[in-house]
């Protein structure tokens, strides 16, 4: 098909509404990751442990998932993408229903470990999933509808499951969430079918990215390689400062009011951010990560310098602006790498993806880390740290130009 050709494709309504459904699936998935976040205090009485303990069950999460990715993702290549996709709802459920009926601490635990163990299944092939319902050319704009869902949960999930957690409990709120993910589950089916059989079908590969030619064919998992370790330096210094968010903001505008108000700012961005990378990654792909990590570095490094300002007023504004920036680059940024990685990678995208889940895992484990060292000087270190690495994330994607065009062997 020629390049004009191509150019006339677009997302027709029935893509877009099994593309909402992806989007969906993130959703439940992300809300339910971040679940005891807004509820930390009630469960933390609940089930008589500290609220230091309920903050574990996150970061455990993410230790969880990052290592059983590459392995449970090995094994569900040997069903159809479908297949895998509706089986790690149904486990989401199982763990959704069992935070329902915990009686105690480790009861609350291996809810979430059932959860994180498909966490890296959901993520490693929703995207390349998606890839299947568009044209090749619209990958870029598929995976980001996509991730929509979990910038979504930020706006909606977590501040939605609060506030029925304290309408009805923490618990029924749970069985709700159960509910919906039931809900999506069926919706999943729907949209990609099951199918069975030990290997993808003809159907789920025939619009992946194309495999790189042969003279590529040797160094794209270098490349893959080298883009999912500058994607782990970002998360890294995303989660640095996101971690510790209500410290930070608070420490900078001198009220924890704020808080609330700056995540809203943080959310809706991610939202706008989502939108305009979803417009460009296919297009100029390389450009748009140039340009996201650029507004990236901006936004964080804004508020390192807003301790240095003078009045509140002027320290919050400068909060604001550094948030929504900062917000709004980190949600274009997973979309820009995850796209890039599939591409790299073609039929292969699978297991590249997985590579980029675990990653991503790390990175959140390790930001995490990182920042509770540094929150004991001072919570100035924080958004200092992450502009540095940011920095050295923008160096290397202006320097060796890691991400590629839509179609790397024409």
């Amino acid at each position: 098909m020629s390049g004009t050709a191509m150019t006339r494709e677009k997302i027709d309504a029935a893509a877009a509404a099994r593309l909402a459904i992806l989007a969906s699936a993130t959703f439940v998935y992300v809300t339910f990751e971040v679940f005891p976040v807004g509820l930390i205090q009630d469960i933390a009485r609940s089930l008589d442990v500290s609220a230091g303990a309920v903050g574990l069950l996150i970061s455990g999460y993410a230790v969880v998932a990052g290592i059983v990715t590459v392995p449970t993702v090995a094994l569900a290549s040997r069903v159809s993408r479908s297949t895998a996709l509706v089986v790690s709802l149904l486990v989401l459920v199982a763990g959704e229903v069992l935070a329902a009926v915990a009686t105690s601490f480790p009861m609350m635990v291996v809810s979430r470990v059932a959860a994180a163990l498909t966490h890296g299944v959901l993520w490693s092939l929703i995207a390349p999933a998606a890839a299947t319902l568009v044209p090749r050319e619209r990958v870029g704009t598929a995976t980001a509808a996509v991730f929509g869902g979990s910038t979504l949960a930020a706006i909606v999930g977590s501040p939605g499951t609060t506030l029925i957690g304290e309408l009805i409990g923490w618990r029924a709120t749970a069985l709700v969430l159960a509910g919906v993910t039931v809900a999506v589950t069926f919706g999943l089916v729907w949209a990609l079918g099951l199918r069975g059989g030990t290997a993808r079908t003809a159907a789920e590969e025939g619009r992946e990215p194309a495999v790189p030619a042969t003279g590529q064919r040797r160094a794209y998992w270098p490349r893959v390689l080298f883009l999912c370790g500058v994607a782990v330096v970002l998360i890294t210094a995303h989660f640095l400062s996101y971690t510790y968010f209500a410290v930070l903001t608070a420490d900078i505008t001198g009220t924890s009011g704020a808080v609330v108000v700056l995540l809203t700012v943080f959310g809706l961005a991610g939202a706008v951010g989502t939108w305009l990378v979803g417009r460009h990654n296919d297009t100029a792909p390389q450009r748009t990560a140039a340009v996201t990590i650029a507004v990236f570095a901006v936004g964080i490094g804004l508020l390192a310098l807003a301790p240095a300002l003078g009045g509140p007023v002027a320290r919050s504004a400068a909060a604001a602006a550094a948030v929504a920036l900062w917000g709004g680059a980190f949600a274009a940024a997973g979309p820009v790498f995850q796209t890039g990685v599939m591409r790299l990678a073609g039929q292969d995208a699978d297991r590249a993806s997985s590579l980029y889940v675990t990653g991503f895992q790390a990175g959140i484990a390790g930001g995490s880390v990182l920042g509770a060292a540094l929150l004991g000087h001072s919570p100035l270190w924080l958004p200092v740290v992450s502009t540095l690495l940011v920095l050295l994330v923008l160096l290397a994607v202006l320097t060796r130009r890691p991400v590629p065009a839509v179609e790397p062997d024409e």
